[in-house]
C-alpha cells in the first residue's frame, strides 16, 4: 500500500513540476537521491565520480520529466537513466583508459590499492566487491540491482529493457561466475 501512495504522490509532484513548479522537483531530488547515488556507486564499482554522476542523472530527469509519461513508477524511470548514464560513464572511462599510457595506468593500480589491509570483515567485502566489480555490465547491472538494492525482477527487467527471462538468465551467469571467483573464500568459511 504505501508503493500506491508514492506513486500517487509522485505523479502529483509531476504534475506540479509541469505545471511549473520546479520546488517539486527539489522534492523528488531529496525522495530519490540516496538512492540514485547507491545505485550509481554499485554500477560504477564503487567509483569516487558518483556524484557527478548522480548530478547528470538528475539534469537528464529534470530536462525529461515533462515527457514522463506515468507508464512506470518514478523510481523505475529513475532507475533506468542511471543504469543508462552509468553504461555511458563507464563507456566513456574505458575510452579514456585507452588513451592514457599504461604507465599512468599502473600508478593509478598502486596508489589505489596501497591501503592498509584491515580484518577479514574488510577484506571479504573488498573481494566481494571485486569480485561483483569484475563481472561485466550485463551480469553486474543484474546483480546489483536483484541483490544490492533489492529490486524486484519485473522492475529490473523493464529498469534494463529486457524480459523477465533475459533477466533470470543473466542471474544465474552472474551467480554462476561469482561463485567461480569466490570460491577460496567459501572453501575458507568451511
Amino acid at each position: 500500500m504505501m508503493v500506491m501512495a508514492e506513486t500517487i504522490d509522485d505523479e502529483h509532484l509531476v504534475e506540479q513540476f509541469n505545471r511549473g513548479d520546479e520546488s517539486a522537483f527539489d522534492r523528488l531530488v531529496e525522495r530519490y537521491s540516496s538512492d540514485i547515488a547507491a545505485l550509481a556507486n554499485r554500477l560504477l564499482g564503487w567509483s569516487g565520480e558518483v556524484e557527478d554522476v548522480t548530478q547528470d542523472i538528475f539534469l537528464a530527469a529534470f530536462l525529461g520529466l515533462k515527457k514522463f509519461r506515468c507508464e512506470c513508477s518514478l523510481k523505475t524511470w529513475l532507475f533506468t537513466i542511471t543504469v543508462n548514464k552509468c553504461r555511458s560513464y563507464r563507456y566513456k572511462r574505458m575510452l579514456h583508459r585507452r588513451r592514457i599510457s599504461q604507465a599512468a595506468d599502473k600508478a593509478f593500480l598502486a596508489s589505489a590499492g596501497t591501503a592498509d589491509k584491515a580484518p577479514m570483515d574488510s577484506e571479504t567485502f573488498e573481494r566481494v566487491r571485486r569480485a561483483i566489480q569484475a563481472l561485466p555490465a550485463k551480469y553486474r547491472e543484474p546483480v546489483v540491482l536483484r541483490y544490492l538494492q533489492e529490486l524486484p525482477t519485473d522492475q529490473i527487467s523493464r529498469i534494463l529493457g529486457i524480459s523477465k527471462n533475459a533477466l533470470q538468465v543473466r542471474l544465474n551467469r552472474a551467480r554462476a561466475r561469482l561463485r567461480e571467483d569466490l570460491a577460496e573464500l567459501t572453501k575458507e568459511k568451511l
